[in-house]
């Protein structure tokens, strides 16, 4: 068991490190391109400007879960990269099909997958709402 929460604090952290770097590398280039958001056609910018940080958030969510792919490889819970990452990705979003399982040895870890994914889509979450309110919010004049 402890092995399991020591494993999982590390994805833990080491995940979430991934997704603030990632909102950080976005929120610097909104800050050096803000009059870019300010000027020209407001829902053609706005609209642009939001597809593309969900999709830069998403290349996190994704480095993320190869992370979880390959630790569960790494303890040899699955045969291959292409079972490791679908289990990956279900606990991740805490979708969780249930076709896959970890061994009694190891399902503490496939809940703190869980428990992850709640974490960084929650970050993600409030990230993007905060660019809405940014972004949106100085054009109503709010």
């Amino acid at each position: 068991m402890y092995i399991q929460l020591f494993i999982g604090t590390l994805a833990i952290t080491s995940t979430i490190v991934v997704q603030v770097i990632v909102m950080r590398i976005l929120a610097e280039f909104y800050r050096r391109h803000q009059h870019w958001l300010s000027t020209g056609p407001e829902h053609m910018r706005t609209t642009i400007a939001m597809i593309l940080s969900v999709l830069w958030l998403v290349v996190g969510i994704t480095i993320n879960t190869w992370g979880w792919a390959f630790i569960f490889l790494a303890i040899d819970e699955f045969p291959d990269i292409e079972t490791a990452l679908y289990f990956a990705i279900s606990s991740f979003t805490t979708l969780g099909y249930g076709d896959l399982i970890l061994s009694h040895e190891w399902r503490i870890l496939g809940a703190l997958s869980a428990v992850n994914g709640l974490i960084v889509f929650g970050l993600n979450t409030a990230f993007l709402l905060e660019l809405m309110i940014r972004t949106w919010g100085r054009r109503a004049g709010m």
